[in-house]
């Protein structure tokens, strides 16, 4: 098996805001190429425009208000990941892509583990010293459509709650992991796109959420984005001994990113909580 050191040089790709759709499709593109010949791991941050919620892969679409969404010019996108809704306005976004080559760990959990070894490394850099998720959330049930609501193992936790989770797919050996840290705290929209049987149980949900979960604000140690992004690398540069170098896109990434960017607009990737296949 190749050693950590084999990849000593990675990929820096800081990309400029985009929509739901050609984010995820983005990664998408990395995580194919990644399947393919050589590849170095790649790390990327990102934003979002519009704002946008992003839904789990599996995630039923009868849990988000897409017209509530599209009243406030909220786009909605399905991930190539699980997990539940994320509003992304005012977070720091990362993925990370390893070929097929990578030494990775077969379980998921120890996989994830490895990676948010850099995570870690990078909240300590932001002067936050967090840890990760011991356990499962005791009642994903309650969590309603608020994936910040539900802790896993892949999850890191500031001061009891949560700060920032992940989710991770794998294709034919190659691995994506994508991500989301909150700056401030915008709770309130999210739970507006969520559908919810009464405004009270509304109510108590977004109570629970804000009980178990932490934005950057709330921290008393509050880093602009580009700041987070120069800490980010230095944390994964520590964690896996890289030389981490800000490159671009090759033009075979390109040109899948702007084939894919359709797939994940469409209605049929939207509302398809059962497919397994990818958008292609």
């Amino acid at each position: 098996m190749a050693s950590h050191n084999t990849f000593f040089r990675w990929r820096l790709l800081l990309t400029d805001p985009a929509s739901g759709a050609e984010n995820m499709a983005l990664d998408q593109a990395l995580l194919e190429n990644a399947c393919e010949g050589r590849f170095r791991p790649t790390l990327r941050f990102y934003r979002w425009t519009p704002v946008a919620v992003s839904i789990g892969r599996f995630q039923p679409l009868e849990e988000i208000d897409v017209a509530a969404s599209a009243a406030e010019h909220i786009d909605v996108v399905r991930r190539p990941t699980g997990g539940k809704s994320i509003l992304h306005l005012d977070d720091f976004t990362y993925s990370i892509v390893m070929p097929r080559s990578f030494p990775l760990p077969e379980g998921v959990v120890e996989a994830y583990r490895l990676i948010c070894g850099g995570i870690l490394r990078a909240m300590r850099h932001m002067g936050l010293d967090a840890v990760l998720q011991p356990r499962e959330s005791e009642d994903y049930r309650h969590a309603g459509g608020a994936c910040f609501a539900v802790s896993t193992q892949a999850d890191l936790e500031f001061a009891g709650r949560k700060i920032i989770g992940s989710a991770q797919v794998r294709r034919a050996g190659a691995l994506l992991q994508h991500g989301s840290l909150m700056l401030e705290d915008h709770s309130d929209r999210l739970f507006e796109m969520l559908r919810f049987a009464s405004e009270e149980e509304r109510r108590l949900a977004l109570e629970r959420y804000r009980r178990r979960c932490i934005a950057i604000e709330e921290t008393g140690t509050y880093l602009p984005w580009e700041d987070i992004a120069e800490a980010f690398v230095r944390g994964f540069s520590e964690a896996f001994d890289a030389d981490i170098v800000r490159e671009g896109l090759y033009e075979k990434e390109v040109r899948r990113w702007r084939v894919l960017a359709h797939a994940y607009e469409s209605s049929r990737w939207l509302e398809n909580a059962d497919s397994r296949a990818f958008p292609e």
